[in-house]
């Protein structure tokens, strides 16, 4: 599969539904930590009650194998095995209840075994959500290139998140498709120098800008060959989170299609009557003409 289909796949919905191109918690069922950690929070208070709902029904089932060795009353036209089941997944006492086989007795202790496990995932997986750090930076839809050759390609991001992030650092790479051979293509990866490569601390929006010298690989290239070649950009930002120390990392994906020429973007800073600079966000996408 060519980079370029592969690119589409991602970025195509990722435009409609989330500025920062994450992949939905929906897609991840084959990776249910990370799947749990993106699921809305109502979500996720549902799927870590049906755990339970799912272990106690299963068990009042096994239960119901050898019911006439679980002695305990039904209530609510629950069987006597449902009532157990219930009582013994969490350790809870509503009524009398016991066992009075090998086989019933062998089934609760398993079953207390499997409750203590689940209480320590689910327990587990309500830490790392509270604990997470998830501030999804919003990319400009477009890169902005000043002028050709001899300019400068650039793209820029905001957050609303009022906290900073910690020695972060930017990378930007071109990636390309080219056939070594007839038949055989290879992805290639060039990167792509910024004039601010770190920053020891980040706060609300930055811009990334790579110069276009003769030792660019865009102007050895040259836009059209890197079109045929399906060329994308990628932006990298990484860096960590002031209060926990978490690492935070987010990718963003472009098309050569995605270059503005002739363009840059408009401040996104003002002055109010006080004096006072705002930021406004709302103008992450909005460019103006070079003069």
């Amino acid at each position: 599969m060519r980079l370029s289909t592969v690119l589409n796949q991602l970025s195509r919905p990722a435009r409609r539904t989330l500025d920062h191109q994450r992949s939905s918690w929906t897609s991840l069922w084959r990776q249910p930590v990370s799947m749990a950690m993106r699921m809305p929070w109502p979500v996720f208070f549902l799927a870590m009650t049906l755990i339970y709902l799912v272990e106690v029904l299963i068990f009042a089932l096994a239960f119901q194998l050898d019911a006439g060795h679980v002695e305990a009353e039904g209530a609510m036209g629950l069987p006597a095995s449902g009532i157990f089941a219930l009582q013994n997944l969490f350790s809870a006492s509503f009524q009398s209840a016991r066992v009075n086989s090998p086989y019933t007795l062998g089934l609760a202790a398993g079953q207390r075994i499997v409750g203590i496990l689940t209480t320590a995932m689910v327990t587990g997986l309500f830490f790392l959500r509270f604990t997470q750090v998830d501030s999804p930076l919003r990319f400009s839809r477009q890169l902005c290139l000043s002028c050709w050759p001899g300019g400068h390609l650039s793209c820029r991001f905001v957050t609303t998140d009022p906290s900073y992030w910690l020695k972060v650092s930017y990378t930007m790479a071109l990636f390309l498709d080219e056939e070594i051979e007839p038949g055989l293509w290879q992805r290639r990866v060039h990167p792509l120098p910024l004039l601010n490569p770190s920053t020891p601390q980040l706060h609300v929006t930055a811009v990334l800008t790579h110069p276009l010298t003769p030792e660019s690989p865009l102007v050895q290239l040259g836009l059209d060959a890197i079109t045929r070649a399906s060329g994308a950009l990628m932006v990298l930002v990484e860096g960590s989170d002031e209060v926990t120390g978490s690492s935070l990392l987010q990718v963003h994906h472009y098309r050569i299609e995605d270059i503005l020429q002739g363009r840059t973007f408009a401040d996104l800073v003002s002055i109010d009557s006080r004096g006072r600079r705002h930021v406004n966000l709302d103008a992450l996408h909005r460019t103006v003409p070079i003069t």
